[in-house]
Order: C-alpha cells, then structure tokens, then sequence
C-alpha cells in the first residue's frame, strides 16, 4: 500500500501547466455565464472525449453543482486537469467493476473511469442500501478525480438522508514535521437535511484547498504564509511559484494540513484528519494511498468513500431534522463580531446558487480560454456559450 518514507516514488505525471501568464483578474471583474448553457456544454465536452451522454451529464452535474454553489476551485476550471490526465490517469472508456457487494456496503474498481461516474454509482448503491438498512458505506478504488466531496454528501441530503464522503487525492500535503509531500488534499464533506436549505460541510485536511492556488494564480494574488511552503518550511508567496512547484511533484513545495506546521497551532489535527480518509478511501478500497496515486503506467489512481445513514435509525427523523434546523438558527444568531456575520455551513452555498441560476457563473478569461481551446481540439461549437 505505501512505501519507505525514505524512498521517494517516482511519480508518472501528465498533467499540464495551466499556470496563468495573462494579466491579473479579480474575482469580481470575471464575467458571468448562463449556469444552463455551461452544463450543457461541460456534458458536450465530457462526451467528446468518449463518455455517451448518460455519463458526460453525469460528469456536467458534478462540475455545474460546484460552480452553482460558489466552489469555484472544483468547477469548469478542473476541466484543464481532465484534459491533461485523458490516457494514463483517465480511461474515458472504461467501465467499472463491483468486487464487494454485500448489503450494507460496496466496493467499485473504477479502472480509470471518470471519478464523477464511479463517484455517482458508488453513492447511488449506497443510498439504496441505507434506505433498506439504516445506514451503507462504500469505497472506490483506482479512480480519478471526482469533483466536489460535498456534491455526493448532498445526493444522499437530498433523499432524506445523512451523507458523507471522502477522497483522497494526488501527492500535495506535508504530514507535521515531515518535508516528504506524502498526503492529499484529502477532502471531508457532510451534508444534513435542514431548513431553511441543507447543512453542508465540505473541507480539505489541508489549510487550503489545491484549486484554490489556481484561482489566487489567475488573480495574481500572493498566497498567505500558512497555505505552501518549501521543503525547509519557507512559505512560498507567489502564487504562480507556488502552483508551479506544486504541479511538477518533485517535492519543491507541499502545503500545510489544517492548523499549520505546529501543534501548538492545531497541525496535528488536519493531519490525523487526512489519516483518516486515507483509511476509508485507500485502504478499505484496497487501492492506493496518496503516495502511491500517481505511481505507475498507468497510474495507480485515487480512491474515494462514501456513507449514508437514514436518520430514522436515531429514532423520529423529524423531530431529530428540525431540533438541527432550529440549532443551527441559533448559531446565526448569535452576537456576532462587529462587522462580520456569522455563518452556518451552507448559508453561503445557499446564497451563491440562488445568484448564479439568476445571474449567471463567473468565470476566470483564464478558464474561459482553456475551454475554448479544449473545445477547439475536440471540435464542439461553444458559440452562445463561451463566445464573450
């Protein structure tokens, strides 16, 4: 599953840069797209790379959940990673295999599959089988990236349910006190059905999460201390340095886990946390472990878990529902720090969709350009969407 610490895998790496080397934009001056036609399209674009339509909408809904709800580093903007991963670390073609079935869990080889299609047929069984049961767990293994944690979490919300999911990702992450890059991004995500919208949590262990050094790179921004640092423990400011260092995966930069490089600053939690979903990704799966996700030809791949439970387990989910929903009302109403609103997790979510659907998402010329270009390569018209 791992490897000595003291040998570093050689990683097969494909991925481009998409390193931003136009003029800075702010996130507010981006323009904005109709939410509808960009699904569309995204669904387009996955099918022209093999997917048949059942698939390429599946792959549109995760991408259009993430940039409808204001999660801008998980949207459309992945869509240059995919482009550069199709071949060794995506096989657009393939079919994924069920090697564990029983009735409360499941276990999906996705050999290489669009992380999205394994990701939604992996949460699907499993939503079933909590309807049945009270509660399921499943894991994927040899899969890819899969967008936004939170966007499986929420199918299972969606039906009633309590959903969790989990990921593990490429190497990226620091483990307190190591200069190796050993852990992923490796994101939590819970979602509740509450009022008046759901409860939704979605977190990489990490300080930050890796799309997020994108975005600060297409704005120019400098990275706060706390987000990347060198092998010495060197914060890393400039943005375009640091996804530069980030994406060669030779070792040149990690970010920090949540709390930083100190346990007297919480370190020591975002990385026991990333430990964790190694073990409900990774190891049940019996795929790989970060370290080992970019190993091999082809690559080993990533590995994803997922939970669902039927709050009527607990006893009336009702009564369980709405003593959450008017918890969480009490939170936002507490004395709140002059000038700052205090928000539950998924206030913003709520907000950012109602805005989009309306007015449309934002998007970087950037991530605008590298769209074009893949829709030039594969020859879909983007004319009505992409051609302003």
């Amino acid at each position: 599953m791992g490897t000595d610490a003291a040998v570093k895998p050689k990683m097969n790496v494909t991925i481009q840069s998409n390193i931003d080397d136009g003029p800075a934009e702010a996130a507010a001056d981006r323009h904005r797209y109709d939410a509808a036609a960009l699904k569309a399209l995204t669904s387009k674009i996955a099918q022209g790379y093999g997917l048949n339509e059942h698939d390429g909408d599946i792959v549109a809904d995760v991408l259009s959940f993430a940039d409808t709800h204001g999660i801008d580093s998980h949207g459309l903007q992945r869509f240059q990673l995919y482009d550069a991963q199709m071949g060794n670390k995506i096989d657009p073609t393939a079919e994924a295999e069920v090697v564990v079935d029983t009735p409360v869990s499941t276990v999906i080889d996705g050999h290489r599959r669009m992380g999205q299609v394994t990701g939604r047929q992996a949460m699907d069984m499993t939503i079933a089988k909590a309807k049945k049961t009270g509660m399921a767990i499943a894991a994927v293994r040899h899969s890819c990236h899969y967008g936004a944690a939170g966007y499986y979490a929420n199918l299972a919300a969606e039906q009633g349910l309590i959903g969790f999911s989990v990921t593990n990702t490429e190497p990226a992450v620091y483990p307190l006190y190591a200069n190796d890059v050993w852990l992923g991004t490796n994101p939590i995500a819970c979602a509740i059905p509450t009022r008046p919208h759901t409860f939704f949590f979605d977190a990489s262990t990490s300080v930050v999460a890796y799309g997020k050094v994108e975005l600060y790179s297409k704005q120019r921004k400098d990275t706060p201390a706390a987000w990347v640092v060198d092998p010495n423990n060197e914060p890393i400011y400039d943005s375009t340095d640091a996804l530069g260092r980030l994406m060669r995966y030779d070792n040149e930069a990690g970010l920090l886990a949540t709390g930083g490089n100190s346990e007297y600053t919480g370190g020591h939690k975002g990385y026991g946390f990333s430990v964790l979903v190694e073990f409900f990704s990774g190891i049940v799966s019996q795929g790989a472990t970060t370290d080992r996700t970019a190993v091999g030809d082809p690559v080993e791949g990533i590995s994803h878990g997922f939970m669902a439970i039927d709050p009527r387990i607990f006893g009336d989910a009702d009564t369980i529902l709405n003593n959450f929903s008017d918890y969480l009302d009490e939170i936002r109403h507490l004395h709140a720090v002059p000038g700052k609103r205090i928000y539950v997790h998924g206030d913003k979510e709520a907000e950012a969709y109602e805005d989009r659907i309306v007015n449309g998402v934002p998007l970087y010329r950037k991530t605008v350009e590298e769209l074009r270009g893949i829709c030039d390569k594969l020859g879909i018209s983007y004319t009505g969407v992409l051609d302003h």
